[in-house]
């Protein structure tokens, strides 16, 4: 019951503030921050942000020297960029497209 509440309370509370290590705005908005972050502490974000809210992200493309992974839920789309050349890690947090309903026939 606990790991379902905290699903709910969406990942724009914890994704920007738990992968970048700063307090949580809630915002409706979109919103991209950079941090300056080295290419493995960043990867170690990753995956402690999937373990805190039980969810692996998809990888959407994986190099030497990048990352892309997305984190979903209900309300939005949390996408993060982790780049060993510029050692930053980016965070995208875009709101999840809303179901289309089905036709009436």
């Amino acid at each position: 019951m606990v790991a379902a509440a905290a699903r709910k309370t969406g990942l724009a509370l914890i994704g920007l503030a738990a992968l970048a290590g700063c307090d949580a705005l809630p915002s409706a908005a979109p919103a991209d921050q950079a941090v300056p972050m080295a290419f493995q502490q960043c990867l170690t974000r990753i995956d402690e942000t999937a373990a805190r809210i039980g969810q692996s992200p998809a990888v959407l493309a994986e190099t030497s020297e990048s990352r892309i992974v997305r984190f979903t839920d209900e309300g939005e789309i949390v996408t993060v960029t982790c780049d060993a050349l510029a050692s930053r890690m980016v965070v995208q947090t875009r709101p999840a497209p809303t179901p289309m309903a089905e036709p009436a026939f």
